[in-house]
């Protein structure tokens, strides 16, 4: 303002002023007057430049400094030039069971007893880098499975630029990760609507090591409505395990493929389809049937088919190949949501010829909150629920997320001479969400056991108090 007053005094200089006795001041002071005003003037520019070259230092610095940024998604420290990340995340169950048997499960299996203990506890490093390349490293100090040694869970690395056709580019895995089957398994465990999952995942493989291809299409990144992914695995199971260079352990291919016919209101309204099917070869080896109640605190297998005194067992007939098909489905209507799966085991053997053995499950849940259950289209899978309104006792502004569930699933392990028997379980369940990273569940299970030697029932009543950031 001060330069632009000083260019217009010297276009255009204002009259001359009356004689210096009728004012008081002389012309020299005036001449002293403006120079000072010009050189006030060429002090403000100078001063103005140099805040705009000390701001601009200062944001090429801040530029050139790493950015860390701590969310409901954890500690995440990126470079300057984005061109790697490091994502820190955790996840903490901690569970507690009641058992009630009758007197024919106490006398052919043995007394539950009450327990509480960790479920997991585990710290997962996510990494990106050089744009296309990821990778995750995933440790559980709990030990999944009432197991005393900790373990890794996933540790792999991804790529994701193969072309092949078009615009498209898929992604390659290799590592120890999750076959690609199942919903319910693939699911993280802090996602799924119940503490544990359903009898018909006896079948389900879980993580082993090996190679994938996939991708997701048909839409806008977020908003795939196709999804699929095959891979070539070797039975390890968690890593380290005594099995990792078993030459007797064999190879599978697994691949899934999934599917939204109908998506609406940013997935508020979905319905999602998918089958995935598994050809393994377990050169021999023991294919462990036996099913976990639906609880990790149990001390028993309630219907085991390599569990059978002075029967002909499983692992007596030599499992030659097995097949494994899985078909899934699950709808969201608002707060709404259904689901549902169906899994067989073709089960070729030596000295028993081909066996059968199946199970299923279907769940419901509604939220009382009006949340819904949030999908992840890139890998077909259920995310983690944000309630609308957080929990906060102290100002009283919100209550968190309610949602009620309910299940039945069921499991087939008899086909003669196989006499594993049948097991159905009736669960209901209530979730509070405190907020998006703390959550509490109620499961009450009712099982009923069928078997060669022995039928009865029992309840479980189990809370899990779980945190994830």
């Amino acid at each position: 303002v001060a330069a632009l007053a000083w260019a217009a005094w010297a276009q255009d200089p204002p009259p001359e002023p009356p004689p210096a006795a009728s004012q008081g001041v002389t012309v020299e002071q005036i001449e002293q007057l403006k120079k000072q005003v010009y050189e006030l003037t060429k002090q403000v520019r100078q001063l103005e430049v140099q805040a705009e070259n000390d701001k601009k230092a200062a944001e090429d610095k801040a530029k050139a400094l790493p950015a860390v940024k701590l969310d409901t998604d954890g500690l995440t420290v990126s470079s300057a030039n984005k061109a790697f990340q490091l994502r820190i995340r955790g996840r903490l169950g901690y569970d507690f069971a009641w058992f009630d048997q009758d007197e024919a499960l106490k006398q052919a299996i043995g007394d539950e007893q009450d327990g509480t203990g960790f479920r997991f506890a585990r710290i997962r490093l996510q990494g990106k880098f050089w744009e296309d390349f990821s990778s995750d490293l995933e440790f559980d100090f709990a030990g999944e499975g009432g197991e005393d040694t900790p373990k890794f869970r996933d540790a792999y690395l991804q790529y994701d630029a193969i072309h092949y056709g078009g615009d498209r580019y898929m992604s390659f895995r290799v590592g120890h990760f999750r076959e690609p089957f199942s919903l319910e398994e693939l699911t993280a465990v802090t996602n799924r609507t119940f503490v544990e999952r359903s009898l018909a995942n006896v079948f389900v493989p879980s993580r082993n090591a090996g190679v994938q291809l996939s991708d997701a299409l048909l839409g806008e990144p977020k908003k795939e409505r196709l999804t699929w992914a095959i891979g070539a695995f070797k039975e390890t199971d968690d890593w380290p395990s005594a099995n990792d260079s078993d030459e007797d352990q064999g190879y599978q291919i697994t691949g899934r493929v999934t599917g939204l016919p109908w998506y609406e209101d940013e997935g508020e309204k979905l319905l999602h389809l998918g089958a995935a099917y598994s050809v393994r070869n377990p050169d021999g080896a023991r294919v462990n049937y036996g099913v976990r109640p639906e609880t990790r605190l149990a001390l028993f297998r309630y219907i085991d088919p390599d569990a059978l005194p002075q029967s002909f067992r499983l692992r007596d007939a030599r499992a030659d190949d097995v097949n494994l098909l899985g078909l899934e489905a699950a709808t969201v209507l608002g707060p709404f949501s259904l689901q549902s799966e169906y899994i067989r085991s073709d089960y070729d053997s030596t000295f028993a010829g081909d066996l059968t053995f199946d199970g299923y499950y279907v769940q419901g849940s509604y939220f009382l909150t009006g949340e819904h259950r949030p999908y992840r289209n890139e890998s077909g899978i259920f995310d983690r629920v944000v309630p609308e309104h957080n929990f906060n006792l102290r100002k009283r502004d919100g209550w968190g997320a309610w949602e009620v569930t309910a299940r039945y699933s069921s499991v087939d392990l008899t086909d003669k001479p196989i006499w594993g028997g049948e097991q159905t379980a009736y669960t209901l369940g209530l979730n509070w969400y405190l907020n998006p990273n703390v959550r509490i569940t109620w499961n009450y299970i009712h099982n009923e056991v069928e078997q060669e030697r022995f039928d009865g029932d029992f309840d479980v009543f189990q809370t899990r108090f779980q945190f994830e950031f």
